[in-house]
């Protein structure tokens, strides 16, 4: 009998400091069970401190690396990171449209956790056709308002909001950025058009860096294994909660330290 690993492909960033981007994405993949495979949008050059510079690689180059492994291996999800220029983007959403891919996972990222800015506020209706593509976005509150050009007053309007402008995508909007002792992730799943909410004590901790990689390579970790995207959001926020108290106390470098460690 074949015995099968589900398979989960991240396409995203490289970071050195292996704190978020493909390193990130690929150390939560094994974590949790799965194989991780990697098509890279971009090399950056950072540490805990910060992004320094970002190159971005071309569409070519993004597209041709999947081309090559998804003619071999189909994964079970994928999950999209940092998307480097509107040249690389463009190469993902080449992917995207060329194959059937499954339980994609599509991560609104914008800017670093130290503020830098990884994402070009033009390539916004580029990033709209990618995100059609998606099974499920996971923006956080800054991400979201950028994305529908107006504060976010209530997370059910905003989440109902994304959806419907992504071509009715679920969507997990992430609660790090709100503010008291407790954070809210908001779900909804436009599969049955129900919002969910899911809460957490917030974990006072400098160590946040990867936060939103870990969460959405943790999600397409668990649809890939066959969760409903329910209770896969449930756990996926979860163990973000866990590895942010698990970690809070590591020292590692002189700035924001890895949200999960392993």
């Amino acid at each position: 009998m074949d015995k099968h690993i589900p398979i989960v492909l991240s396409i995203a960033g490289s970071d050195p400091s292996a704190g978020a981007g493909m390193q990130a994405d690929l150390r939560v993949t094994h974590t949790l069970g799965c194989y991780g495979m990697g098509v890279l949008t971009a090399i950056t050059a950072q540490s805990t401190l910060g992004v320094s510079e970002v190159w971005p690689l071309s569409r070519r180059q993004v597209a041709g690396q999947a081309e090559v492994l998804l003619g071999d291996i189909v994964p079970d999800a994928v999950k999209v990171g940092m998307l480097g220029d509107d040249d690389a983007a463009r190469g993902v959403l080449d992917i995207l449209e060329r194959y059937s891919l499954r339980n994609v996972v599509v991560d609104t990222i914008m800017r670093s956790s130290s503020g830098a800015t990884l994402f070009d506020m033009a390539q916004i209706p580029l990033l709209y056709e990618i995100m059609r593509h998606a099974s499920v976005i996971t923006p956080n509150l800054p991400e979201a308002e950028a994305l529908l050009g107006e504060k976010c007053a209530d997370a059910e309007t905003a989440v109902r909001r994304l959806a419907g402008k992504c071509g009715g995508v679920s969507v997990l909007l992430k609660g790090g950025h709100g503010e008291g002792g407790e954070v809210t992730d908001t779900l909804y799943n436009s599969g049955d058009d129900t919002v969910i909410r899911i809460r957490h004590p917030r974990i006072n901790t400098p160590n946040t860096h990867g936060t939103g990689c870990v969460l959405s390579s943790a999600l397409a970790c668990l649809l890939a294994q066959g969760r409903l995207l329910g209770e896969a959001a449930r756990e996926a926020s979860s163990f973000v909660h866990e590895a942010l108290a698990a970690g809070r106390d590591l020292t590692l470098g002189h700035g924001h330290g890895p949200a999960f460690v392993g």
